[in-house]
């Protein structure tokens, strides 16, 4: 099993530097602490990515041969010194910093205060201290080893980071190499959606053979009863043949009586404790089936959950790039509460969601595709969005109830998402950011068989695509 690198650092870094850079910066240790978890992740995340060719790495061995290790082993020292002995490692994280992150720096910064709750100029500042203890630990690590050692090293640390990564970071940092940690999500919900099928046939297949059971052991008790039966019936005809007088009616009556107390003691019994016992089996197998199946359909749920993040983070990276232009015009328009553009800003900011957003606000001419020019603000407002994140595309999405003739409702659908479309580009978003898709009624989102259903399934929606 490879080392950890981010908790080879949290064991013997992380809380020297909350503590120490806590008093410097005038921030809570425990906030310090919170802001590395994500810091150290990113930073390292930016090595990995900048690592994974030689060229990458020749320029990381620079960095790592021009800090000294040393300070690794003097953390107290260093802060005891001073302000002056500081802001000279703040001055050699910051040409780390820019080398590594760049104009994303912005970005990492408002991430990091919202995750710790520091001031934005404390963690500006803490990245900038971070930098070189990372290095340091690096350099110390791979010493003797060169290109190759480095590369290796890096490489090992990609799952340790990318299941470390603060929500959102991996997007926002453009981790080409991470891709691979991303990819993958919907074999693995398939393959427990087929775990729970296979789990569900297999506790029908187990109730089954215990039923079986429960009829073999019915039949073997009435195949018992009737070869009593028999010989009780044999038995009274021998001796109403032998002549014994009274004894040939009294007889049959005593044998009926034994074949009677057979049954009600021995033969019914048995059937009653076959039946008990083979119903028993089925109760344990059902249980046993069911508590599988239960596990199996958990699994699967916790997978579909697991790739759901997958998507809305990738999505979500997809506001990494920003117009400070559009950015700022954009910042002062009031969305109306429950519009997508609102919804989109929520997601940007952190909100959940998978990527994909509903006019809520919007209405179209009844029947046809034509935009009601009262309702056209909604979709000005996802174009306000996408001029501030140039980075964003989206595919619209248009949907109708079951009314009406099925190849119909596919016409309108394509025709109000390809509407929308054209109202994004009159808006000044370039055609090619953009796609229209029509669903008809295949995607209901409810009931079709309500007013407030249907309703509900006559939408435009639009999705960040990520691929």
């Amino acid at each position: 099993m490879s080392l950890n690198l981010l908790d080879i650092l949290k064991d013997q870094v992380t809380g020297q530097i909350a503590d120490k850079a806590g008093s410097f910066l005038g921030e809570s240790s425990d906030n310090v602490s919170s802001a590395l978890g994500g810091i150290f992740p990113s930073l390292l995340g930016s090595m990995i990515d900048k690592g994974s060719s030689p060229e990458g790495a020749k320029g990381l061995m620079g960095m790592i041969d021009n800090v000294d290790g040393g300070i690794l082993d003097n953390i107290g020292g260093l802060f005891g010194g001073g302000s002056s002995a500081v802001n000279g490692l703040m001055n050699s994280g910051g040409g780390i910093i820019e080398s590594l992150l760049g104009n994303k720096l912005g970005g990492v910064i408002e991430m990091v205060t919202k995750m710790s709750g520091m001031k934005n100029s404390s963690v500006g500042s803490l990245i900038k201290l971070a930098a070189p203890f990372l290095i340091g630990k690096i350099g110390k690590m791979i010493a003797g080893k060169g290109i190759s050692g480095l590369m290796d090293l890096l490489s090992g640390q990609k799952k340790n980071v990318a299941a470390a990564m603060p929500s959102g970071m991996g997007g926002l940092l453009g981790l080409s190499s991470f891709g691979d940690m991303m990819s993958g999500a919907k074999d693995v919900v398939s393959d427990a959606a087929d775990k729970v099928g296979d789990t569900g046939r297999a506790a029908m297949g187990a109730a089954g053979d215990a039923g079986k059971k429960v009829v073999g052991a019915a039949g073997s008790a009435v195949g018992a009863a009737g070869d009593a039966g028999k010989a009780a019936v044999g038995a009274a005809g021998d001796v109403a043949s032998s002549g014994l007088g009274f004894l040939k009616w009294l007889l049959p009556i005593l044998l009926l009586g034994a074949l009677a107390y057979f049954l009600a003691t021995k033969g019914c019994k048995g059937t009653v404790d076959s039946v008990k016992d083979a119903a028993g089996e089925v109760t344990d197998a059902a249980g046993d089936a069911a508590g599988a199946a239960g596990d199996m359909v958990k699994d699967g749920a916790d997978a579909i959950g697991d790739a759901a993040g997958a998507i809305g983070e990738a999505a979500r990276g997809a506001f990494a790039k920003v117009d400070d232009v559009a950015k700022a015009a954009l910042d002062k328009i009031t969305f109306a509460a429950g519009s997508a553009g609102q919804q989109m800003m929520d997601f940007i900011g952190g909100g959940e969601g998978n990527g994909t957003f509903r006019f809520n606000n919007l209405t179209f001419a009844t029947g046809s595709a034509a935009i009601d020019q009262s309702s056209a603000a909604e979709v000005d407002n996802i174009a306000a969005i996408m001029k501030a994140y140039p980075g964003v595309n989206v595919r619209v999405d248009g949907h109708t109830d079951s009314t009406g003739n099925a190849d119909s409702n596919m016409q309108l659908s394509q025709a109000r998402a390809e509407a929308v479309k054209g109202r994004l580009i009159a808006q000044g978003i370039d055609a090619s950011r953009l796609s229209a898709k029509g669903f008809g009624q295949d995607s209901p989102v409810a009931t079709n068989d309500t007013q407030e259903g249907r309703d509900q399934n006559k939408r435009v929606e639009v999705t960040i695509v990520t691929e």
